[in-house]
This record gives structure tokens, sequence and C-alpha cells, in this order.
């Protein structure tokens, strides 16, 4: 299902998902993404509109926050100070309105030598993007249960690469056909948005950005690190997770998916 931006429903929380690492080279992959509620999601989008809405004349539609910091594609239109701005305002609007932050990241090195060591069971998990986006559904869903119990979630991921999208649609076709598993996803509805319609999916973008900057050279993006590491993380409002998994976690994730009928179609 595409959605520009999930209708609101009173008693229906909003989760929004994008993913990093898809490139060549890339150490580990993450999923991570924003959990709203439904009133503060409506508030993100139409704040959020309306900070761009002055720059629409120069090209800009969303942020995209590694563009951005490196004044790359439509983002060069802009001065270091609006660039900065946006920046600022993106992560000061998170604290404003998210309920929680998550990130779920895996070595790919790690996932490659369980695979190698566990043939057996390896179907089971499907990609690091699917071990990495039922991890950030089972923390929501976790956190639904203990502060909101009696609502339910939208999930809204990215479009985009393909054969995420269709892992995507496969484990959360198979949730919502199994009532025990959509229950304890608290599970909704589901879709599939883009930066610039869906965009609380750009503050998913930026968290995720601003995660793995953390671990690269700050020389290169001084400013633009210190502005979301601040403002995401620094007495955050917000509660941020950040799930690191491993081998034992996708032994785990291949005999949950086993139990609960989860199957992504990739494998």
């Amino acid at each position: 299902m595409m959605v520009n931006f999930p209708a609101m429903t009173k008693g229906v929380m909003q989760a929004f998902c994008d993913e990093t690492g898809n490139h060549a080279g890339a150490r580990t992959t993450g999923v991570g993404g924003y959990l709203f509620t439904p009133e503060k999601a409506t508030v993100f989008y139409e704040k959020w509109r309306d900070v761009l809405s002055p720059l629409q004349s120069r090209g800009i539609t969303h942020l995209h926050a590694a563009n951005c910091s490196a004044a790359d594609r439509e983002f060069g239109n802009l001065k270091d100070a609006e660039r900065m701005a946006l920046f600022h305002d993106c992560a000061d609007l998170v604290q404003q309105t998210a309920e929680l932050g998550i990130i779920a990241e895996l070595e790919r090195h790690e996932y490659r030598a369980w695979i190698a060591s566990n043939p057996s069971i390896s179907r089971l998990v499907g990609s690091e993007f699917a071990v990495g986006c039922v991890e950030c559904l089972s923390y929501f869903a976790k956190w639904v249960r203990e502060h909101r119990p009696d609502e339910t979630i939208v999930y809204t991921f990215e479009t985009g690469n393909k054969s995420y999208m269709d892992e995507v649609s496969a484990i959360m076709n198979a949730v919502a056909a199994n009532p025990k598993t959509k229950e304890f996803f608290r599970f909704e509805t589901y879709g599939f948005g883009s930066k610039g319609l869906t965009h609380p999916l750009e503050a998913a973008d930026l968290l995720l950005w601003t995660h793995q900057c953390l671990e690269a050279d700050h020389r290169k993006l001084p400013v633009y690190v210190g502005i979301s590491r601040r403002g995401l993380f620094y007495k955050s409002k917000v509660a941020h997770r950040l799930i690191c998994l491993n081998g034992t976690s996708l032994t785990f994730r291949a005999v949950f998916n086993e139990s609960h009928g989860l199957r992504s179609g990739s494998r």
C-alpha cells in the first residue's frame, strides 16, 4: 500500500521507518525510525511542511541528511546557514512530537558468519534488513503495550529498494494473517511512503544518519553532526534506543519467526 501521509485515526499510533547501509562497502545495515501519537504525527507533518515551503522554489521538498550536510544536489542551492537551520528545525520538531526513537543495526560480517554457520535455519531470518525491521517493530510494539495498551500501530516504511519492500510486504502480510502475531505487533496496517510526501520519514533519515556519523570522522562534518547529535540525543525529551544485533540475536529471531509464522520471502 502506497501512502503520502497516513490518515490519522484516534487510538492508532504511527511508526515511520527508514533503512541505511544498503550500498556496497557498508559495514553495517541499520533500520530505525520514530513512533508518534496520531495527533503529533500530524503536527510534525504540518510544521515541517511549513518549514520547507519557502525553500520549494529552490528545489527543496524534503530533508535528506547526507545530501544536505554535503551541499549535494538541490541542497547546493542553499547557504550553509540555511542548511544548518534545517537540521536544527528538524531535530527540534522531533523533540516536540516524537514518543520514541529506535535503531537496530547489524554488522554485515556477523550476519554472513551466522548464515554460513546455520544453513538449516538461515532461511528463517531473511536479509539483514528484515532482521533489523522486525527488531524495530518488536520494540515499537513493546512500548505501545506498556504505555498505550489499548492502541495499535500503523507502520510506514520508505519506498525505494524493491527487494526490501517485497520483504516488508511479506513480513507484514504474515503478521496480519495471524491473530496472535497481529496482537503481538499491535498491528493495524502498513504502507510505504516517500520523503517529501510522508515527512516523518525525514526524521527517521536524520536519526539514522546521525547515528552513523557518530562512528565516522567528525572532522568531516563537525557542525551538522553536532547539531543533530545535540538536538536528538543530548538531554533528549524523547527516549532513544540502540539495538546492536549479533549471532545470538539472529538465532532468537529465527526461532521467533518460525514460531510466529513470519516469512520474509527473501530465502
